[in-house]
């Protein structure tokens, strides 16, 4: 075995054992594309009804960055997702995803037209600066909390970075988004996300350069370039069912229509979306993230 490379074994294998803990003290390390993961994903798509994108699209960090912002949005497609992910380079952990849909850009070669992710939260300090160091991808901090109850699976997630704290030291009092999902209809359908490219759908998320920002848990790592990495989720246990996204009272300050850092309160999360909604759940399914393709 080349010796250098035992303290960096044992370093993963720590964070791996810790990573639901993040203030443990084993420290952040690379863990390099590609990734192969395992996990339930819990997927609904939408149509975005207006180009204007809500304040509450970005996170505070990544909202002050014009890069974070350029470009033109299209609408097209949009995608709210949470995985749990039981397998990972960096164990187990959880993400909401935000992809409001289609961006039109300047890439290397000329004006592009890709996909963004462009706000993510996830349950551990590991996956978020891994994430934003391999992919640009602006993950926060957030606690989750699962409930289930006759068949229905609840989320609600408190985020770090909507509390006006700069160093997004503590979860939120108020969950910044809620769910539930129910039916689970017609169970053990194969599912795969290649079926977008066969339908002419480009899937690759091309990212920005990413802000850093000084935190608790040093996590917040900054890019200086461009990324474009494809993801993949397949499974042989998709179903069919509805997601209830009443979001109550959300986390609006007392008085106002927003919370502390500005994001705009919707009863159904986002502007346009119906209460009950449909999706999907991938059980058991592979998540891969590809190398990226760098820029800039």
């Amino acid at each position: 075995m080349n010796l250098p490379l035992v303290p960096l074994f044992a370093a993963l294998w720590s964070v791996c054992a810790a990573q639901s803990d993040n203030d443990s003290t084993a420290p952040i390390v690379l863990a390099p594309p590609p990734w192969t993961l395992k996990g339930t994903v819990y997927s609904a798509t939408f149509v975005p009804l207006s180009k204007k994108l809500p304040t509450k699209a970005y996170s505070p960090l990544e909202r002050g960055s014009a890069v974070q912002t350029e470009g033109e949005f299209l609408g097209g497609i949009g995608m709210v997702q949470i995985i749990r992910y039981t397998e990972s380079p960096v164990g187990p952990y959880d993400e909401l995803l935000l992809l409001p849909g289609f961006f039109k850009y300047d890439g290397p070669t000329g004006e592009r037209t890709n996909v963004r992710i462009t706000r993510i939260y996830v349950s551990q300090k590991y996956t978020c600066w891994n994430g934003r160091t391999n992919w640009n991808i602006p993950k926060h901090l957030a606690r989750f909390d699962w409930t289930e109850k006759n068949g229905a699976t609840t989320v609600k997630i408190y985020p770090h970075d909507t509390t006006g704290d700069p160093l997004e030291s503590k979860p939120a009092e108020k969950p910044w988004f809620k769910a539930t999902f129910t039916l689970d209809l017609l169970g053990g359908l194969p599912f795969t996300t290649d079926l977008y490219d066969i339908l002419g759908v480009n899937t690759t998320l091309a990212q920005p350069p990413l802000p850093h920002a000084e935190s608790k848990y040093h996590e917040l790592a900054g890019t200086n370039h461009w990324a474009a990495t494809v993801p993949g989720q397949a499974t042989n246990k998709a179903s069919i069912g509805i997601f209830d996204l009443d979001q109550g009272e959300g986390d609006v300050v007392e008085g106002q229509t927003t919370n502390v850092v500005g994001d705009e309160h919707y009863p159904n999360f986002w502007p346009g979306l119906l209460r009950f909604h449909p999706g999907m759940k991938l059980e058991d399914a592979t998540i891969t993230f590809s190398e990226p393709e760098i820029w800039g």
